[in-house]
């Protein structure tokens, strides 16, 4: 599961950054960012942080034709990847940590002065918690974890006509409950970026691939998409078990760059079917299979990038009873947070289409890796395929 996440995160990495090679105008430029701030303790008895120390490369595609599908709604300006390598503080509990995000940039206003980055994708710690070399670090259990990076920045001109990017942003670690303990680590940031120009290239119009242009503005269309999640339960002692998803949804294609939909999935959890079983408990044992399920209904917006589409969702659980249970079990004791967690969820994660969705396929197929959460908290983490299909008429 390890390697296909990877390789997942390696083809978005190819895709966003060198795809659509066959527009009109081509800017690809590195771009150099240092950090500094501060990651903060997940928890009382976590050990003390020092300063956040980071520094990263971004490889970054500046595209005209791309960017122009784009500016009739959000005002894209770059897509591409960074490599992040952090020291978060404490090299003894936490060591430090190598990340790749594929991520987009927006521009904030008219004048591009202010631009938005969101990023998403995985990242590498050299140290994690063990029970007895190193029982302090709560935060991470796992080598590999998710990564999400948001960064506003103010970006200006000096007299050399470089452009100089001052930002400050939000650092996320989690492994998606694929291992326990799994606090997670947060980071505040602020950090300062300038861009060198690698390649310029200008790509005649008439050499376009021809992405049709007379669809309407909406389109509507169903999915239909298998998912398969790992997840550990109570503790780091448990083995890990699949949680199996089935997902309907329906929606909109807003000018062929957003997706709206509304959905319903069923979830099955095998930890909570195997320890209902095991430890006969009631009531749940009087019907296991359905105590272990899991129906939501959830609303989402998917950003299509070509061949990427970075996907959010957030929902309402109709049906998921033996949550309380694992609650407790983690927890000690319910309390108002269990109240939220019970009831509202979130799915975040990417997807890698077979067809480039700008070419506006009749029918499309995909693979998506996703951390899905209840409320904020991570709760498995899902490899997935699906098909999508577009009602053209």
């Amino acid at each position: 599961m390890k390697k296909i996440i990877l390789f997942f995160f390696f083809s978005c990495t190819v895709f966003i950054s060198f795809a659509q090679k066959n527009e009109n105008y081509n800017t690809l430029s590195i771009t150099p960012e240092i950090f500094v701030g501060q990651t903060f303790q997940p928890n009382s008895w976590f050990p003390k942080l020092k300063t956040h120390y980071m520094f990263g490369v971004s490889l970054e595609n500046k595209n005209g034709n791309f960017i122009k599908n784009w500016n009739s709604t959000i005002n894209l300006s770059t897509t591409g990847v960074a490599a992040y390598y952090s020291s978060l503080g404490n090299n003894e509990v936490v060591g430090n940590a190598v990340s790749i995000l594929p991520f987009v940039e927006i521009n904030l206003n008219k004048q591009a002065t202010f631009s938005a980055k969101f990023g998403l994708g995985a990242s590498y710690f050299t140290k994690k918690y063990h029970p007895e070399n190193n029982a302090l670090n709560t935060a991470v259990s796992t080598n590999f974890t998710w990564a999400f990076l948001t960064s506003i920045y103010y970006n200006f001109q000096l007299k050399n006509e470089r452009l100089l990017k001052i930002g400050v942003g939000y650092f996320h670690h989690s492994n998606g409950h694929t291992q326990l303990p799994n606090s997670g680590l947060n980071s505040a940031l602020a950090s300062i970026s300038t861009s060198f120009e690698l390649k310029k290239k200008y790509i005649n119009a008439d050499s376009n691939i021809g992405l049709k242009s007379n669809l309407k503005k909406y389109t509507k269309f169903y999915e239909v998409r298998y998912g398969q999640g790992i997840q550990k339960f109570i503790d780091h002692k448990s083995s890990i078990k699949v949680i199996n998803s089935l997902e309907i949804k329906g929606g909109l294609f807003y000018k062929d760059i957003l997706k709206f939909s509304t959905g319903i999935t069923y979830s099955f959890y095998q930890h909570y079917y195997d320890y209902i079983k095991e430890y006969e408990v009631e009531p749940y044992f009087n019907n296991p299979f359905l105590n272990a399920s899991n129906i939501y209904v959830s609303v989402g917006i998917e950003a299509l990038f070509g061949n990427i589409g970075i996907d959010w969702e957030g929902g309402l659980n109709v049906h998921k009873p033996f949550y309380k249970e694992h609650y407790i079990l983690e927890e000690e004791a319910l309390d108002n947070i269990y109240k939220l967690k019970k009831v509202f969820l979130g799915k975040l994660g990417l997807k890698l289409y077979a067809i480039n969705t700008f070419k506006k396929p009749k029918s499309n197929f995909y693979i998506g890796t996703h951390i899905k959460s209840n409320l904020s908290q991570a709760d498995y983490t899902e490899l997935s395929i699906g098909f999508v299909h577009r009602f053209l008429n």
